[in-house]
């Protein structure tokens, strides 16, 4: 075969470096908002649009209740702000489409969506102050802070700008917890931080509390006037009594007794160098952040901290009863239930042999998380009229235009780990031997004994499981079968802290045609878009991966098949590729 290792002409490199260049430029990584759904997409993804010529926009956008706080253009339920003074506005196609079929767009903010801006009230407060009002904690934290340069010789005062660290954050015993949705009683009390806060610092020699504070004070009338806000506004905080007693046992302004008492220090700070290791030396980002260390630089206000979850992505924790009752429910229709007695509830705390007039509509993420939605509304898998699955609100929460949701600490990680576990259920199938149902067939109640004794789950679906990594070795024993061992192995590893491209999908406005490296964000601010914005790096790493395997490796997907062109090293025969997971 001519095609066998045949080399790339000197031609084809500089066509697919070229297209690599026009791909990362500009043009391509230009944004925009759509005023129908308030999803921030790539250009190519809609089209800007004179507002009443878009289809049917009179019939679906125009709401039926008026919220107060709603900021209406022309009466219709838009993003105003981002239609132009000649009433033009970009629209994405999946909202246009559905608008010209004559039906609501799913993720219109008309379909239930809509969330409000966060007033001052709640923008204001810290990380302490959230958990102080919200209704119940779907997550713990734990605190892990570093000097960031790794050394022993800081200056403590220098302290805030030469750290860094990340939070985990953990799953909670929810049966423990569910006992804070029954109360009305607000704020919480100032005891319960300790039970979901764990902060070590490594490497600390001396710990100033002015620092301290800067991340974990508590404010007692910022907690009020907050309180008051969501009272007053927030139909999910509409039964509360705020309680002055708890009120009085809040600091007027510094780190509560709770958090310094749980606070532990470790000495060894080569600890935090162990745990940053990765794949690309990080000397030119050391030396960068040495020379930050000066008396005259400004002192910065936030540590970048990465954020990481714990997931149990093999769903160990899931009891047996539990896959037994949602292997037996997907039996069943999804609409209806079966002979047997087992039903979805609504819930956190058990809602069986309610009747469902008492229920009300379940809107639990709201509730954890008010600050993301400040009036109660736009909750997810809460009622609508065209319905909106979780993994679409989710996705669309991650593109909302003002990135609440994925600078938020916590929210990426609930959900995400709610969509796994789902998953999961939903592959949950029962599987029996002949001979063992023949077997247990004269037992009392055969069926049930034998269904609950093999119950198993099928969690191939779910993303880092042991059962997918399973499934990935056969693919790969496969392609080695039918199209040989392979001949190059690589290990494609972007680092997201130095890329502009990174910077500009995290909010930064760089000009990439032009670009100066001396130009743009320094340093620390570089690392604090990255670790408050973890979105933005993923979907940095997904669109360089997508771009190099299309511009420079020549492989390219039409329909459901995926071909290959010359690239820069040749014509490839096939290829597999997957990312590196933590379980994290």
């Amino acid at each position: 075969d001519d095609e066998y290792l045949r080399l790339p002409s000197e031609k084809d490199v500089r066509t697919r470096v070229a297209a690599f260049i026009q791909a990362t430029g500009n043009g391509t990584l230009r944004r925009c908002v759509c005023v129908v759904c308030a999803r921030e997409l790539m250009i190519n993804e809609g089209k800007e649009e004179l507002i009443e010529n878009i289809p049917n926009i009179q019939v679906h956008l125009r709401p039926e209740v008026v919220h107060p706080a709603y900021d209406l253009w022309q009466g219709l339920l838009l993003l105003k702000h981002e239609v132009d003074d000649t009433g033009k506005g970009w629209v994405c196609w999946e909202c246009y489409r559905a608008l010209r079929a004559n039906k609501m767009p799913k993720l219109a903010l008309n379909n239930n969506m809509w969330l409000g801006d966060p007033p001052l009230e709640l923008r204001r407060l810290t990380f302490a102050e959230t958990l102080l009002v919200a209704r119940h904690y779907p997550r713990c934290y734990v605190f892990k802070l570093y000097p960031r340069d790794g050394s022993r010789g800081y200056n403590p005062a220098h302290l805030q700008r030469g750290m860094a660290g990340n939070m985990t954050l953990y799953e909670v015993n929810t049966t423990a917890m569910a006992s804070m949705l029954e109360g009305s009683l607000m704020p919480q009390h100032v005891t319960t931080l300790s039970s979901v806060l764990a902060i070590t610092f490594i490497g600390t020699r001396s710990l100033l509390k002015n620092w301290l504070s800067r991340t974990f004070r508590v404010r007692r009338e910022a907690v009020h006037e907050a309180l008051q806000w969501l009272k007053q506004n927030n139909p999910l905080y509409h039964d509360i009594t705020i309680s002055e007693q708890r009120l009085m046992t809040l600091p007027d302004d510094e780190v509560p007794e709770e958090i310094e008492a749980i606070i532990r220090r470790e000495d060894d700070g080569e600890i935090a160098l162990q745990e940053r290791d990765g794949y690309v030396l990080d000397a030119i980002q050391d030396e960068i952040c040495k020379s930050q260390l000066k008396e005259n630089h400004i002192e910065a206000d936030v540590v970048p901290l990465h954020a990481l979850g714990i997931t149990d992505s093999d769903l160990s924790r899931v009891s047996s009863s539990e896959l037994m009752s949602y292997a037996l429910a997907n039996l069943m229709d999804v609409s209806q239930e079966g002979g047997y007695v087992v039903r979805h509830g609504l819930k956190a705390i058990g809602d069986f042999g309610k009747d469902a007039s008492e229920r009300g509509t379940p809107n639990p993420l709201a509730a954890a998380f008010p600050c993301l939605f400040p009036y109660g509304g736009g909750g997810i898998e809460a009622d609508r009229a065209t319905n909106v699955s979780l993994r679409e609100h989710v996705r669309w929460a991650m593109q909302y235009y003002d990135r609440r949701f994925v600078s938020h600490h916590a929210f990426p990680f609930v959900v995400f780990a709610m969509i796994q576990k789902r998953d999961t259920m939903r592959s949950a199938r029962l599987q029996m031997r002949r001979k063992d149902f023949e077997r247990d067939a004269l037992a009392f109640n055969p069926r049930v004994r034998a269904l609950h004794k093999h119950v198993v789950t099928a969690n191939s679906k779910v993303e880092g499981s042991d059962n997918a990594r399973a499934q990935y070795r056969g693919m790969i024993w496969g392609s080695c079968l039918f199209l040989g061992g392979p001949t190059i192995w690589m290990t494609i590893n972007p680092a997201d802290m130095h890329d502009p491209i990174a910077q500009v999908l995290a909010g930064e406005i760089i000009d990439l045609d032009r670009f100066d490296a001396l130009a743009g964000p320094d340093s620390h601010q570089r690392a604090t878009n990255i670790a408050g914005n973890p979105y933005a790096a993923a979907k940095f790493f997904n669109f360089l991966i997508e771009t190099m395997l299309e511009t420079l490796l020549g492989i390219t997907k039409r329909a459901s098949r995926s071909c290959s062109d010359m690239g820069i090293l040749g014509r490839l025969s096939g290829y597999f590729g997957v990312v590196e997971a933590q379980g994290r």
